[in-house]
């Protein structure tokens, strides 16, 4: 992190705990992040212990939404669920105290649903937590360049293009990580990050 960086998110911190505290909420919030990343380990956890359970939750009538929606939350594997636990802290926190509570969770679940819909159309399935974290980094790339802060976004590029890697360019992982990182920057962009 560059010296520029470094001091734009320290000034970012000290209005947000002076934000959370007029607020009465104690600072060091990000309750978002913290109940983000909690249901993604449940949903992980519920991945590896019973996977059947959410075979059956994704069934019937509601069942492809509802899939959607999970897929924003299931990671491929234990690699994707460590990137996307460690993205969604660093850079998910970071948007938090730019955004309203509603604002993060669209960026989050829009750009997942919309990597796992172009993943599932390239015929690779409904895989989400990373693409969420796609979505993410999308919409920070795009507050950081609003704010002229150029470092924090490369750095943020960086880490996407070594998760790029370690995907084996796969035509439909990365159809989707590109989907979401572009509707993350979207939707950043139309809500005025």
């Amino acid at each position: 992190m560059n010296r520029e960086a470094r001091q734009y998110w320290q000034a970012q911190r000290r209005q947000m705990l002076r934000r959370d505290r007029q607020r009465g909420l104690g600072g060091g919030g990000f309750w978002v992040t913290k109940v983000l990343i909690a249901l993604m380990v449940l949903v992980f956890l519920i991945g590896i212990l019973d996977p059947a359970i959410i075979v059956r939750a994704t069934q019937g009538s509601l069942g492809f939404v509802l899939g959607l929606f999970v897929s924003a939350l299931s990671p491929s594997g234990f690699l994707g669920f460590l990137f996307a636990g460690v993205f969604l802290w660093i850079i998910g926190s970071q948007l938090e105290g730019l955004s309203t509570w509603w604002q993060y969770l669209l960026i989050f679940f829009a750009s997942g649903i919309c990597g796992s819909l172009i993943s599932w159309l390239l015929h690779a399935g409904l895989i989400g937590g990373t693409f969420a974290a796609f979505g993410l980094a999308g919409a920070y790339v795009m507050a950081m360049s609003n704010r002229r802060v150029g470092g924090m976004a490369q750095w943020a590029i960086l880490l996407l293009a070594i998760n790029v890697v370690l995907s084996g360019f796969q035509p439909g992982v990365l159809g989707g990580m590109l989907g979401a990182f572009f509707a993350g920057l979207l939707i950043a962009r139309a809500i005025r990050l």
